[in-house]
């Protein structure tokens, strides 16, 4: 997810994009996690930087590039236990990249996602004492928010959470969350500037009804 960011600021920092990670997750720990990175509000500005390869200095991957990075995703993670039904896909009209699998426990989820970013091993969400957990407190670059006039345009990229249960949601640790009314869905919406300036606001805690 770190490494997520930072490509997608780095290649946005002009524009707007949206993040969004979907997870569907059962009692028994295992589940469905979906994770999408929308760059078509700004797909021209986005189809630029990935011709030019760079922006503000700063490498850009190509559309080959790209696909290979997914292929290669799709081929490591196939290897894992306790993964399936992992599917990626791409369009380069809309630049809309996503990224689908479903795992047997947050372990596995955690294996899973380290795969993106090789150089830390993270837990990104844990069952504590039938909590479910998401720790997204990965350290960002501060040159990402070095500019001030970038603050505009970063107020208007989004990272989103939703996280939805098998069983009703008795209570939700981070503030900013809202719940459905079925009270099995949590959705946390938090703006890229807000988040690079406080790594803690994508972070929750989420507790269930016997």
């Amino acid at each position: 997810m770190k490494k997520l960011i930072i490509l997608s600021i780095c290649l946005l920092l002009t524009s707007c994009f949206e993040i969004t990670e979907k997870i569907k997750h059962n009692s028994d720990q295992s589940g469905d996690y979906s994770l999408v990175v929308d760059f078509s509000s700004s797909w021209f500005k986005t189809k630029s930087a990935i011709m030019l390869e760079e922006v503000d200095g700063v490498s850009i991957p190509n559309e080959e590039d790209i696909k290979s990075k997914l292929a290669q995703f799709r081929a490591e993670v196939s290897k894992i236990k306790g993964v399936s039904k992992i599917s990626t896909s791409y369009d380069f009209n809309t630049y809309i990249f996503k990224i689908n699998f479903s795992y047997n426990s947050l372990e596995t989820l955690n294996v899973v996602l380290n795969t993106i970013d090789k150089k830390n091993t993270l837990v990104h969400f844990k069952n504590n004492n039938g909590k479910f957990e998401r720790i997204a407190s990965y350290p960002l670059p501060k040159n990402l928010i070095k500019n001030e006039d970038k603050k505009e345009d970063l107020l208007k990229a989004n990272i989103v959470a939703v996280y939805t249960f098998d069983k009703d949601v008795a209570m939700v640790q981070n503030a900013n969350s809202k719940l459905s009314k079925s009270k099995k869905t949590v959705f946390l919406k938090q703006n890229i500037w807000n988040v690079l300036n406080n790594n803690k606001l994508m972070n929750n805690s989420i507790s269930f009804n016997p």
